[in-house]
């Protein structure tokens, strides 16, 4: 087979990366929002009534969006516990026990804790979980 249109194969070929704009932004919308100046996370409130987990991966999906925005470089989508310790009210021990949920990811390249492109979808769905819209 020389035409890649008839390769059965191709159906399964996706870009690992690829986000679903409609979806995130419905799932952070009303919790956070992200300077379009700076890609900082704003928070709005809904945010307030979110336990800490669910408000720190939402901040790591309004940082996905900046990202996705051209607003910040991919190495400046993350940060560190500390970080997110002085953004917030739990200790650094707490936000690495956060860091353990099976989408997000640490890499200094990238500037400590992120959310992989691949994750974005479980990361949406906990948050969405989190906040009661459960209705996907």
């Amino acid at each position: 087979m020389s035409d890649t249109e008839d390769d059965p194969l191709e159906r399964v070929v996706v870009d690992k990366d690829a986000v679903n704009r409609e979806r995130l932004a419905d799932a952070i919308e009303g919790v956070v929002a992200v300077d379009g100046d700076t890609g900082e996370v704003v928070t709005r409130p809904g945010y307030h009534d979110l336990d800490n987990k669910p408000k720190f991966v939402a901040r790591l999906l309004a940082r996905r969006v900046a990202l996705e925005l051209e607003i910040i470089e991919e190495d400046e989508i993350g940060d560190s516990a500390t970080g997110f310790a002085e953004r917030m009210n739990p200790s650094d021990s707490t936000i690495m026990n956060y860091g353990s949920l099976d989408f997000v990811a640490n890499d200094d390249e990238y500037g400590g804790y992120y959310i992989r492109g691949h994750s974005i979808g479980l990361a949406i769905d906990f948050l969405k979980s989190a906040k009661g819209d459960d209705d996907e």
